[in-house]
């Protein structure tokens, strides 16, 4: 526990406000991360920090949790003003958690010993107490509204309730300030609803919520009041309330954000579908048949576990079906694990860029080359038409910087996934296979990527869309499959569809029943 701490003993936790940031400054090299940031979060507030990648969120974290030092400015919590040196231990002792995107949860432990690894195991005559155990972690899940066997173990929990967990181990720390990075990446959007509405709830107990998130609409949802930096300084600190999606996107890119989608472009009902698919079968798939027609986005969308991600898997060859058959621009086609871009001309764009996607420590043009040969004739370049090629792909990308030497791993996710996107784009796939292409991805980048694929698909290519990002299936789709419990409960043409519509019909609602 920490109540010993020499600084818990002088939080005010009445009349200060939670957490107080002023005039942080950080500068590396000659590059400023944060210019003078000021914060404010009160008690029971939910505090939205926004910005794009690069605009500091991260660098403010790292300093209000100890793991950076400020060059100016100062971090009070609770009514207590940290030293520059200030250590993560005295930051949890003045009552404060950060809730990272990966949870830092130990997968192959239980829920109780998840919890007790940060607030000690409690003891019986030198043994490890276990009702003791079991009854901290349950009053500690209570409090986020779980009321799962604290004896499961975190690996057979979905990724929401392993969201809950961390938040309930820093409860059971006795925190009442939570920083929570990006909670909902990676969650559809039921499962965001109801994260959100746990949040709420200990909002209403008094805890201060800190949310970092790309998602702008949900955070004018749940928040009181936003704070946006960008270059490193706030730009706009007030009540969500006042806001609109697109004045908080045009305060966060530092433009007016067009939501303005093109035209679906008239596609010949005589046309020859570039990608049939009938009858593919699966053990999570109830059989599955469309077409894809040349130019054309199709866009299949569903909660996390309603196998949309599969279908994708499946056309690309990453995942192998049960039965069925499937046609590429009438000729038969079977993926297989041999690179499909060579064979087919299938591109495939996996939902984890730095699993699946992406080799972070070459730089980015050994990821874009890394056979060292050109994309389509398949000719060896050698180092100096490699570099000049990457360059031009890179700027036509919209990549910051648009430097072939730069290591994959400096660049922000947004920049990372334009890379891994371009770098398909260059085989000029007849199959462009997208995999939820934007998760973790700030609102400026997102608006490059989708105009990098409404691009491709003007210029004839055929995308499968997987993605369970509602907005951006609407926002890229001419048609849309709907996917619950693997199988296909909806198809619709684009302009048929509203969000709630939508939303509603991969919830299972009664009004998104089809008619």
């Amino acid at each position: 526990m920490t109540g010993g701490h020499p600084y818990a003993a002088g939080r005010d936790t009445d009349a200060a406000p939670a957490l107080r940031v002023r005039g942080l400054t950080k500068v590396y090299g000659g590059a400023v991360a944060l210019a003078g940031a000021d914060l404010s979060v009160g008690r029971g507030e939910i505090h939205g920090l926004l910005g794009a990648n690069g605009a500091g969120k991260s660098t403010l974290v790292k300093i209000v949790g100890g793991a950076e030092t400020q060059d100016a400015g100062t971090v009070t919590v609770g009514g207590v003003t940290l030293p520059p040196h200030h250590r993560p231990s005295a930051v949890t002792a003045l009552g404060l958690a950060i809730i990272h995107q990966d949870r830092a949860l130990s997968p192959g432990l239980t829920i109780a010993e998840n919890i007790a690894l940060v607030v000690g195991f409690p003891r019986r005559r030198r043994l490890i107490d276990r009702a003791a155990l079991r009854a901290l972690a349950e009053t500690s899940l209570r409090r986020v509204g779980m009321r799962t066997d604290v004896d499961t173990l975190v690996s057979d929990l979905p990724i929401a309730e392993q969201t809950l967990v961390a938040i309930a181990r820093a409860l059971a720390l006795r925190a009442d300030v939570l920083i929570l990075d990006e909670p909902t990446a990676n969650l559809g959007a039921l499962d965001a609803r109801r994260l959100y509405q746990r949040i709420r709830d200990l909002a209403a107990q008094g805890v201060a919520c800190v949310l970092i998130s790309h998602a702008l609409d949900e955070c004018l949802t749940v928040c009181d009041q936003v704070t946006v930096l960008r270059d490193g300084a706030v730009v706009a600190s007030r009540p969500a309330a006042g806001l609109t999606g697109r004045e908080l996107a045009a305060l966060v890119v530092g433009q007016d954000v067009t939501t303005d989608r093109r035209e679906r472009r008239a596609i010949p009902s005589s046309a020859v579908p570039r990608l049939r698919v009938r009858d593919i079968a699966h053990e999570r798939l109830v059989p599955l048949s469309f077409d894809i027609a040349p130019g054309e986005i199709l866009g299949v969308t569903g909660l996390p576990d309603s196998g949309h991600l599969l279908v994708g898997e499946i056309v690309a060859g990453v995942a192998a079906a049960d039965g069925g058959g499937m046609l590429l621009d009438g000729a038969p086609y079977r993926p297989t694990a041999t690179p499909r871009h060579r064979a087919h001309r299938v591109a495939y764009v996996p939902p984890d860029r730095v699993r699946d996607g992406l080799a972070v420590d070459l730089t980015a043009r050994e990821n874009l080359y890394l056979d060292g040969r050109a994309p389509v004739s398949n000719a060896r370049m050698s180092r100096g038409e490699e570099s000049r090629r990457a360059a031009a792909v890179l700027a036509e990308s919209g990549v910051r910087p648009a430097d072939p030497e730069a290591t994959l791993s400096t660049l922000s996710g947004g920049n990372m996934q334009k890379v891994l996107l371009a770098k398909w784009l260059a085989t000029e796939p007849r199959l462009l296979v997208l995999a939820e292409p934007t998760v973790g991805v700030d609102i400026g980048a997102r608006e490059d990527l989708y105009s990098r694929v409404r691009w491709a698909r003007d210029n004839g290519m055929s995308i499968l869309l997987t993605s369970s990002d509602l907005e951006e299936t609407l926002a890229l789709s001419d048609r849309v499959l709907v996917m619950r419990y693997g199988e296909a409960i909806a198809r619709h043409d684009r302009d048929d569809l509203t969000l709630d519509r939508l939303t509603a019909l991969t919830n299972g609602t009664r009004e998104g029943q089809p008619q």
